[in-house]
């Protein structure tokens, strides 16, 4: 009996070893697979990488090729093309770039050439860019050849066109010139919009941000899949019908009191306007009635033409506007940390004007009011007026007071960072001073919680030159430059 169950015991024993055995090898084997197939999915999206990548180097070396084609028609050029498995296709009606001004309209027609990969990523060249699309995700590869030359005052736009639709596979592509339209006018004193309609819109406004900055984006239609944008300076006319109006950024604390429109625009700088005012005070142009010097002391005055080196901080300038305007050249900085710059008795439309080659300090419970400060009275009554290198610091400390307009246009948007509240903006508008009229600048950051920005509705109806009519502003945009150029591109 007992060797009997024994022997079945051994032989369960032997049937088990088998069987685990057999799932030893099983698990192995399910492993082995396993790894066979995360590294040939690894492997395969390697090779679509480099794939990808090769076409992108692809695009991007044809957009060179085409820019040469356009500028030397007498010679034929050629590349390895890459475009993958499935091909590249070349549209001639894929888009419009429309360049308006007061006395220009054009519109070109945009081609492209196009690659779509299985995964839903695009490839594609237009008007000398090349840009890569996955979803609503635009990469710009290659700058389209656009140039707002400000020194020269000239818009240059050379367009590198498909002249015929086609398809396009991988190896020898030639390229030579067919035509070329060239456009040449004249706009003195313009700004110029241009509206691009393409299905790659969001890689065009994303180069005019990068190379313009954001405020030269003025509307993204989604729908109709145009980017506008506006080259050259706003109209001095609507310097001051917003609260803000900047060129490079804008910033606010969430809690920050802001009352009134806050806009994106380049306004022309003042440096020429007043280094030649600063100029003329030394001579007959400009009759001053008195130098002040440095005004460290409480002075008061009334109508007249003034200058000064600075005010500093134990300054004080009360100036009664009673019976005309008055006019101070400014020759330094505004350090209004504990001074102030009042207007008092200020009828009809009289107002004081200040330009200045240097900063505005006004912390520790500095004012530039009109007296009773506080009141909300009209922001036209005082006018201050810098250079593009102006630094303007509201607060900290004390509950500061500006009423009135700020005009500093610049198109610098790199500024250093202050020692007050790490501020690298060009107007810094820190704690809890106040505001109330209007702010043209770079960038504005309004930092704190307590701070407050009233805009003046009046201003929009109002009047303000920004410099007597004997001064001009530098020129904007003087001319336009576009080409557009039809490319031969084909299979050899």
């Amino acid at each position: 009996m007992n060797s009997r169950c024994g022997g079945r015991g051994g032989e369960a024993r032997g049937q088990a070893s088998v069987l685990a055995l057999v799932l030893l090898i099983g698990m192995v084997a399910t492993a082995s697979i396993g790894i066979l197939l995360v590294g040939s999915e690894a492997m395969a999206d390697a090779e679509q990488r480099s794939e990808q990548e090769r076409i992108e180097q692809s695009f991007v070396e044809l957009s060179q090729q085409m820019s040469s084609a356009a500028t030397n028609d007498d010679v034929t050029h050629a590349m390895t093309f890459t475009s993958g498995q499935t091909g590249a296709i070349t549209k001639t009606n894929a888009g419009t770039i429309k360049i308006e001004s007061s006395n220009v309209s054009k519109e070109i027609q945009l081609g492209a050439i196009e690659y779509r990969g299985d995964g839903g990523s695009i490839v594609a060249y237009q008007a000398g860019g090349v840009w890569r699309e996955r979803g609503n995700k635009t990469r710009m590869l290659s700058a389209p050849p656009i140039d707002y030359d400000v020194e020269q005052e000239t818009l240059w736009l050379s367009v590198a066109d498909i002249s015929e639709k086609k398809e396009l596979s991988s190896g020898e592509v030639t390229m030579s010139h067919n035509t070329t339209v060239p456009m040449q006018d004249f706009v003195e004193n313009e700004s110029v919009t241009m509206t691009v309609t393409s299905d790659y819109y969001r890689g065009w406004e994303s180069y005019f941000r990068h190379q313009a900055g954001d405020a030269v984006v003025r509307n993204v239609d989604h729908a109709n899949r145009t980017v506008t944008v506006k080259l050259g300076y706003l109209e001095v006319d609507s310097a001051f019908d917003s609260g803000i109006t900047y060129a490079n950024g804008y910033d606010a604390h969430k809690n920050a009191d802001v009352d009134g429109p806050v806009s994106p625009g380049k306004m022309p700088a003042l440096d020429s306007v007043i280094e030649s005012m600063m100029n003329d005070t030394e001579t007959d142009s400009i009759g001053v009635d008195e130098d002040l010097g440095t005004i460290d002391t409480t002075l008061t005055k009334g109508d007249g033409t003034y200058v000064a080196d600075s005010i500093e901080e134990s300054g004080h300038l009360k100036v009664d506007l009673s019976d005309g305007n008055a006019t101070l050249f400014l020759d330094g900085d505004i350090n209004a940390s504990d001074s102030t710059i009042t207007v008092t008795e200020a009828s009809d439309d009289h107002s004081l004007k200040v330009y200045t080659t240097g900063d505005l300090d006004a912390t520790n419970g500095g004012d530039i009011c009109v007296d009773p400060c506080g009141e909300d009275t009209s922001a036209q009554r005082i006018q201050v007026f810098g250079t593009s290198e102006m630094r303007a610091q509201f607060g900290p400390g004390g509950n500061s007071r500006f009423e009135g307009v700020l005009y500093a246009a610049s198109n610098d948007d790199s500024w250093s960072s202050t020692e007050k509240g790490n501020c690298d903006s060009q107007i810094c508008i820190h704690s809890n001073p106040s505001v109330y009229g209007s702010i043209v600048a770079s960038s504005v950051n309004i930092q704190a919680s307590k701070a407050e920005l009233t805009y003046d509705d009046s201003l929009k109806a109002a009047d303000i030159p920004l410099h007597p009519e004997s001064y001009r502003l530098p020129p904007q945009i003087t001319y336009l430059n576009i080409a557009h150029h039809k490319i031969d591109v084909k299979n050899n």
